[in-house]
């Protein structure tokens, strides 16, 4: 979400100047020298009166990559931990947030739980021995690709109320074999929203996900939510905390919820990193979780 975005007003003046005073890729020059009014247009010397205009000019791309842990025991002897190094890009133009991401996992638990969802656990419906219950196997990889395009609405009565669509695919290509994804494409829908008065700001999410059948085991579509509170310390620097409500994937289990509290800090026009923690509130998800990401804007 595009939170304390550019004075949206200047944004659209400056646009409209442009389509109006400019041809798609051409503005005209000021060297001080007025045309007279009876001049024949001259098409050699166009060059001379125009210069291009980098359409791009207003648009960023951001590097981003961090470091995530997880631990829980989701009702087996043994705990499942979990190291997730994440990766990704991000094309910003106008309204529209391009996002690709993936990551590399390193996970030791029991046959039952996979990873999923950039490297969260997934406790499926298969059946375990007393003997596999206490085992735990180490497995490593790349997880799976996700892909997705974000819409920021523009509200043109309320600046400081910002509502953004997502839609995302997931391709499915971490090894399923060792239990880093489900082996299947999924889609996502998501609306994210926020309202900014003062310091203040709540923000919630609400989304549904569609997963691909797999014969390894029984899943389901399932819908998420988040509601929660940031506030901004300063400009470049803020803090929040949320309550994170996923419906279960498998059929018949706990829906996992948890705490999930952040601090935020850009550290110059380029630069940010994000330091965050996790509290599972049940015994479907983490026992606790913590991670950081380091973010380069282009």
């Amino acid at each position: 979400m595009k939170i304390l975005r550019q004075n949206k007003n200047f944004l659209f003046i400056t646009f409209m100047m442009t389509i109006t005073y400019s041809s798609p890729s051409f503005a005209q020059t000021t060297n001080g020298e007025e045309n007279e009014a009876n001049e024949e247009f001259n098409p050699q010397t166009i060059e001379d009166d125009y210069v291009s205009v980098p359409l791009l000019e207003n648009d960023t791309f951001t590097l981003i990559t961090g470091f995530d842990y997880s631990s829980g025991r989701f009702n087996l002897p043994t705990s499942t931990n979990i190291s997730y190094v994440p990766y990704a890009v991000k094309y910003e133009t106008g309204d529209w947030t391009f996002r690709a991401s993936s990551g590399y996992i390193s996970f030791a638990g029991p046959r039952n739980v996979i990873t999923d969802d950039n490297g969260a656990p997934l406790l499926t419906d298969i059946d375990l021995t007393n003997e596999e219950a206490r085992r735990s196997r180490r497995k490593s990889g790349f997880g799976d690709v996700y892909l997705s395009a974000t819409y920021a609405l523009e509200n043109p009565y309320m600046d400081d109320f910002f509502i953004d669509l997502t839609g995302q695919i997931k391709i499915p290509t971490a090894d399923e074999n060792k239990g880093l994804g489900t082996g299947q494409v999924d889609y996502t829908a998501r609306l994210d929203a926020a309202y900014l008065f003062g310091n203040f700001m709540p923000f919630g999410t609400l989304g549904y996900r569609f997963v691909g059948e797999t014969p390894r085991f029984d899943l389901q579509n399932s819908f998420f939510a988040s509601i929660g509170l940031a506030y901004y310390l300063t400009f470049d620097t803020s803090i929040g905390v949320s309550y994170d409500y996923r419906e279960s994937a498998t059929p018949g289990f706990n829906s996992p919820k948890e705490i999930f509290s952040y601090v935020d800090v850009q550290l110059d026009d380029h630069w940010g990193i994000n330091f965050y923690g996790v509290v599972g509130l049940n015994n479907v998800t983490t026992d606790y979780g913590l991670g950081t990401q380091l973010r380069y804007k282009f």
